[in-house]
């Protein structure tokens, strides 16, 4: 395709837009390369200095694909983008996004298995190490504020984040280069709500000035009031964009969705599964510890089948701790009293007999998940609990496969592999995976995150199904008690350990789970 003609490459008598903003990035007639197809055709786009856009879309719209482009991280192969120069767009430009998160996960388990190498093992880099450059590079006003927010993290190793305290971690690397361009990709996902509130604070204040924000998200009601410009994609084009006027969200939600607006939905009772009181989970005096510090401190916790549980509280809780016990995947499970389904790990119970009426899904599994699979593949792997599939499946699996990725509006992506689908659409996949083999217990931490309201709905819908056929029985961690499923019987409401003693803490949770 012969590239478009590109305006900035003439020089005009007079500039008609003297005086204007200056103009930070520009796409003109642009079409983007995403591997090995084209994707966003003839796309203009002008972000001016001090502009805040919001960007919408369904998942697989193309969101991502379009703001990476202004990072130089996907290449413009007809049109043009100026500045044309990558080097320069990366200078100017930051991006928060999923993504990024897992290059930084990444870059710390190389620095680790390079110091292994040196001989010097250890769980890798500190945030400390992170914090130190990045605070140099901060602007005062903003240094103080961010540094002292995620000043508690300091000793901690990157590996050892909730997703929350990592995207903390994020945004204050990104706001060390100086970014007069600053792209959020999802900034709210994973975080807790005491942490939105703070964020949503600092937010306010950046929309003023000459820095630029580009906001990307699933949820409109996370938006902060400075936004001022949208622009929204459906099935790789953009639909709109323009200033963003009283009422433009709500016309734009069936244009995007084709529906009315989700997520008002009824409660579902559970059915009562398998023997009357009938306990499916005990944990009893569980003490689990950090670098010598208590995690969990004489921890008991008993669910019963017909029970359906939430775990809520703020990042650092312990929520993805607990449920790492129940998988069996933190070390400390064999030196605590934790049963799953009437047995548990240690001698005559192995790691895949523990987990084989299990499913689960996690932040820390969707990052893990690197193996070069097809969305379909994915979800089969969840009958044999395997990163991966390693197995002959039978004509059964595979036809329950697809009908887990049909019920979730996903059944398009089973041919296509897992790495060229969008984060949410990952999560989707992933959500298949955990639900395929109609498990006893179903664990899923922080789930919804990078759905869009529709496939959200269809989620929590399908949950709602599981929890009341009887069978499943559901531990739900969530930051969001906005988007809990219906079949919710009980809350688990965990605090930080520095916030009081966790004994008294968890006696409070249980005490509200007996209040229903």
């Amino acid at each position: 395709m012969r590239p478009s003609a590109d305006p900035d490459a003439r020089t005009p008598p007079k500039d008609p837009s003297a005086g204007a903003p200056e103009v930070l990035v520009r796409l003109h007639e642009a079409t983007l390369r995403l591997r090995d197809r084209p994707i966003l055709p003839r796309t203009s786009w002008t972000i001016r200095a001090g502009e805040r856009w919001a960007v919408l879309g369904p998942n697989g719209a193309g969101k991502t694909t379009l703001v990476c482009a202004l990072t130089g991280e996907i290449p413009v192969i007809a049109g043009s983008i100026r500045p044309a120069d990558p080097r320069r767009l990366r200078g100017q430009a930051a991006r928060v996004s999923f993504e990024g998160g897992r290059a930084l996960l990444s870059r710390a388990e190389a620095i680790a298995d390079f110091r292994a190498f040196g001989g010097l093992p250890d769980a890798g880099p500190r945030v400390e190490e992170m914090l130190r450059p990045a605070a140099r590079g901060l602007p005062e006003e903003e240094s103080s504020a961010w540094v002292r927010e995620i000043s508690r993290l300091r000793e901690r190793r990157l590996a050892e984040l909730s997703s929350g305290e990592l995207r903390r971690l994020q945004i204050a690397l990104a706001l060390a280069t100086a970014p007069r361009l600053l792209i959020l990709d999802e900034p709210f996902e994973g975080v807790d709500a005491e942490t939105r509130a703070s964020l949503a604070g600092v937010f306010d204040a950046w929309m003023t000035g000459e820095r630029a924000i580009v906001w990307v998200t699933h949820r409109p009601e996370d938006l902060p009031a400075g936004i001022t410009h949208l622009l929204a994609l459906r099935d790789g084009r953009v639909v709109f964009q323009g200033p963003a006027g009283e009422g433009t969200l709500a016309r734009l939600w069936r244009v995007l969705y084709r529906e009315p607006s989700p997520l008002a939905r009824p409660r579902v009772a559970a059915a009562e599964s398998g023997a009357p009181g009938e306990v499916l989970i005990a944990l009893q005096g569980v003490r689990l510890t950090h670098r010598g510090k208590p995690v969990f401190e004489n921890l008991s916790w008993t669910v019963r089948a017909g029970e359906h549980w939430a775990v809520l509280g703020p990042n650092g809780a312990g929520k993805s701790t607990l449920l790492r016990l129940l998988t069996g995947e933190h070390p400390q499970v064999y030196a605590n009293r934790v049963e799953l389904l009437g047995g548990r790990l240690g001698p005559g119970r192995s790691l895949s007999e523990h987990r084989r009426r299990i499913g689960w899904v996690s932040s820390e599994l969707h990052l893990g998940y690197r193996r070069s699979a097809t969305a379909e593949e994915v979800v089969l792997s969840g009958f044999f609990d395997s990163i991966g599939l390693y197995r002959n499946t039978t004509a059964a699996e595979r036809a329950a496969a697809r009908r887990r990725l049909e019920e979730l509006g996903a059944l398009s992506l089973a041919g296509r592999r897992l790495r060229h689908l969008s984060s949410g659409e990952q999560r989707l996949v992933l959500l298949a995976r955990a639900m395929v083999k109609a498990p006893r217990v179903l664990l899923l931490d922080e789930p919804c995150q990078g759905l869009d309201p529709v496939h959200r709905r269809r989620f929590l819908d399908a949950v709602d199904r599981a929890a009341a056929s009887g069978r499943t029985a559901l531990i739900y961690v969530s930051h969001r008690e906005d988007e809990l499923p219906g079949c919710i019987t009980h809350r688990l409401r965990l605090a930080r350990p520095a916030e009081g003693p966790t004994r008294a803490f968890l006696l409070e949770a249980r005490q509200e789970a007996q209040r229903g």
